[in-house]
């Protein structure tokens, strides 16, 4: 049976397919998910994904998880980076002991920087067997049955296959690897990406719109591609792998949540001139790129390394960008770029 942690749109995405896959799979709400729960019961549309909840998978509230979790061999943990120690650690109490975490969790912890593989491995001891899930996956699309390939990463090769295993459907291709790091750095960074990306995006509407002009694509496309450089240097201090952030985790997760992510609308609120508070709640749901660009900023003093797209985003977040500001941060990115070994002959 595999348990899912969070009943979110990502944990329930990820019931609807796993049960859709044939696997035995229930819901384990949290304090948060009130109002999910009950329209879970009532059969009316989840409130993120306006669509009535799968079929055969049960939902239950905190006080039902001891005996939801008792027969769990997979336990999908889909919840905000914030909230996964405590809910590991509560969870962690009625597992058994070979069960296997496999986390959509994505993001560092604030305080600690560590990443969600870190976060078990503190809680719960190094040998915990923990699987990284990362990739480009709207939630509404997998509920949807939609071509999907996801990353699935883990340094113990049972834990990758038996996650991919259960994950793996006509609607699905689960790639495998044993690169944790830099899977799990790309899941992270590319929200600060897209937040650069949305400005530049954001930027352009300010702007006289010619018939020819319309959406700063050079601009956007010269973000994305420093986005992806600053990843790559990242995960490399980290001791991760290129060809991980060049692949599903990074360049994949990257564009779809350029091209429709809340990370994404939250850059294109900020470049078209509202401040952090307005656009956050314009957005009406967690943005963890916010944490995320402080979080990449902390690893780029702890390896001493530049993150621009990280510090371009960071100035937007404390102060509302004009026009010419804007503009100047996407110069400096630009030359930074070209620095970076990217120089035509």
């Amino acid at each position: 049976m595999i348990a899912v942690l969070g009943a979110g749109a990502m944990g329930t995405a990820l019931a609807t397919h796993l049960a859709r896959a044939g696997n035995e799979t229930v819901v384990l709400a949290t304090e948060h998910d009130d109002a999910i729960i009950q329209a879970w019961r009532q059969c009316a549309p989840h409130p993120a994904l306006a669509v009535v909840p799968p079929r055969g998978v049960a939902i239950v509230d905190p006080s039902g998880w001891k005996a939801a979790l008792a027969n769990a061999t997979i336990v999908a943990v889909a919840v905000a980076s914030q909230g996964l120690q405590d809910v590991i650690s509560t969870a962690a109490r009625y597992v058994q002991r070979d069960v296997v975490w496999a986390l959509a969790t994505k993001g560092w912890q604030p305080e600690t920087l560590q990443a969600p593989s870190e976060v078990v491995a503190a809680a719960l001891g190094s040998a915990t067997p923990v699987a990284t899930l990362a990739g480009p996956g709207i939630a509404a699309e997998i509920v949807a049955g939609s071509p999907t390939a996801l990353l699935c990463a883990s340094r113990d090769s049972d834990a990758r296959r038996k996650v991919a295993q259960a994950l793996t459907a006509a609607s699905m291709l689960v790639v495998t690897t044993s690169d944790v790091v830099g899977a799990e750095t790309a899941s992270a960074y590319k929200n600060v990406a897209a937040i650069a990306v949305g400005i530049a995006e954001g930027l352009s509407k300010r702007f006289i719109e010619s018939a020819y002009v319309r959406a700063f694509a050079n601009a956007r496309a010269a973000m994305f591609a420093q986005g992806m450089i600053d990843m790559v240097r990242l995960a490399e201090a980290r001791g991760g792998k290129a060809s991980t952030v060049v692949g599903l985790a990074g360049s994949g997760d990257l564009y779809v949540t350029c091209i429709g992510g809340r990370n994404g609308r939250f850059g294109q609120l900020l470049g078209s001139g509202a401040t952090p508070e307005q656009a956050l709640r314009s957005i009406g749901s967690t943005v963890e790129g916010v944490s995320n660009t402080t979080a990449a900023l902390g690893l780029a003093t702890r390896y001493s390394i530049d993150l621009p797209t990280a510090r371009a985003v960071d100035l937007a977040l404390h102060r509302q960008l004009t026009e010419d500001e804007g503009m100047e941060q996407m110069r400096r990115l630009f030359t930074t770029t070209v620095k970076s070994g990217e120089t035509a002959d």
